[in-house]
């Protein structure tokens, strides 16, 4: 059970012993496009809109049409956390700027890096979950200028409870920053060991080396 809701998580293996074919369709939600199926008069196996979702949940109709659904552990993301700035007028410097401010950290263009590195090693889980979106910010916008055509971009996740991921991305050239973001997860949410510096050079790495290979019409290179 999660919290005061009647909810039970179910793994992979559990919901296998359901046989979809034999339970009656309720809907798709609206508000996460999860899909519920009956499994008696009350209760819902309900599957999430996310192929690399961990559970799916048995949830009360009542708490299913309210919207009340549980935050799970795999949905509890920097993403989530940050969801009312992940959004083209939210995810702005002056946003980032006041969730660093939050954090007590002093940001300075030339130093931030070196400061980010020695000031994240005192964070808690929950600061380091609320540093990612500035660093996912201010290291995205270092990189912008290498490719001052990419767009933030934001694409939803239907867990439960839904959210966006803001990720830099060069459609003319259908190239992607989000090695950035895996990174950065790496770095503040699995403890790896790897330096703001190395993230950007990483990145800058890939993005120069598949550079060299764009070549235009008229076999012209590319921007």
């Amino acid at each position: 059970m999660i919290g005061q809701n009647k909810v039970t998580l179910l793994t992979r293996e559990e919901e296998a012993k359901y046989d979809l074919s034999k339970l009656k369709f309720y809907k798709m939600s609206s508000y996460n496009e999860s899909i519920a199926y009956f499994i008696d008069q009350d209760n819902l196996l309900v599957q999430p809109n996310v192929p690399a979702a961990e559970h799916s949940i048995i949830l009360s109709t009542s708490d299913f049409d309210g919207n009340n659904f549980p935050l799970l552990s795999e949905n509890d993301t920097p993403y989530y956390r940050l969801k009312d700035v992940m959004n083209e007028e939210g995810f702005t410097k002056e946003n980032m700027m006041k969730v660093l401010q939050e954090l007590d950290f002093s940001y300075k263009k030339d130093s931030f890096y070196d400061d980010a590195e020695r000031f994240v090693k005192g964070l808690s889980k929950d600061d380091k979950m609320k540093f990612f979106g500035p660093a996912l910010y201010f290291i995205g916008e270092d990189l912008h200028r290498l490719c001052p055509n990419a767009e933030w971009q934001f694409n939803t996740i239907y867990y439960f409870k839904p959210f966006a991921e803001a990720g830099l991305h060069y459609e003319k050239r259908n190239f992607s920053f989000y090695d950035l973001n895996l990174l950065l997860e790496d770095k503040l949410i699995r403890s790896k060991k790897v330096s703001f510096k190395q993230i950007y050079q990483k990145v800058e790495k890939k993005f120069m080396k598949e550079k060299e290979l764009w070549w235009d019409f008229g076999n012209v290179k590319g921007d």
